[in-house]
């Protein structure tokens, strides 16, 4: 169970920082109690690529197609059109990889708790859905490419800073994680596997690596991680 470790006011934000630790996994739990009526959650993974295939980028979007508990074709996309939620999106970086949503509705909430969490921990990872987001052969007039990441990243790269930053960050970082592009470089991105990605989500997306935040006048016994699936199957 977690353990409140420190909670402290600061007054320029008007709100109470809370820290809390589980002691199974020893993650930890971050709630920032204010009056504010927009409840934020977010569950954010330590992502560390070894190369610039693009596959903490790829599983990013991957999860958000089906999970364990919500066996539907994209989860994510329907709760955007169905809840009355202020914010969803997901995010890739250098080294992590995070699930945001807010809210100002309770019961949106704890839906859309229960996508973010389920689709996190136990999404579905089908080959299809990795067709889809990574990358594919498609017949149109000839053979060609697809993908949904593959496509967005050679959109990215293609512009002049990209390459720049790649380019240099290559050469700076040249004994860590940095060198790589943690989106994907296209080039790159047509030699991951499936089974890298489901190996990949196995060693990252765990309650030990994972760094739990929310925001707002709910109470935290509403949204404390011991009452997350995730904590009861692992």
């Amino acid at each position: 169970m977690f353990k409140l470790e420190e909670k402290k006011f600061i007054p320029l934000l008007n709100l109470e920082a809370q820290v809390f630790t589980e002691n199974e996994f020893n993650c930890q739990h971050i709630h920032l109690a204010s009056e504010s009526t927009e409840n934020v959650f977010m569950v954010a993974f330590r992502t560390v690529p070894q190369d610039s295939k693009g596959i903490a980028h790829i599983l990013e979007h991957t999860a958000l197609c089906g999970s364990e508990k919500f066996p539907v074709r994209d989860p994510f996309f329907m709760m955007i059109r169905r809840s009355l939620n202020s914010f969803m999106n997901a995010f890739t970086s250098s080294d992590w990889t995070a699930y945001p949503f807010a809210t100002q509705n309770n019961k949106d909430f704890q839906n859309l708790l229960d996508v973010y969490v389920d689709s996190a921990f136990f999404p579905k990872l089908d080959p299809l859905d990795f067709s889809q987001e990574g990358h594919r052969l498609e017949f149109a007039e000839k053979l060609e490419i697809k993908g949904v990441v593959y496509n967005e990243m050679k959109g990215a790269m293609s512009s002049i800073p990209s390459q720049l930053w790649h380019g240099l960050s290559k050469y700076l970082y040249p004994d860590s994680t940095y060198q790589f592009n943690s989106g994907g470089n296209p080039e790159n991105i047509l030699e991951l596997s499936h089974e890298e990605l489901v190996n990949f989500h196995k060693k990252h997306y765990h309650p030990s690596n994972a760094t739990f935040f929310t925001f707002g006048n709910q109470s935290c016994s509403n949204i404390n991680p011991p009452s997350f699936k995730c904590f009861k199957e692992f």
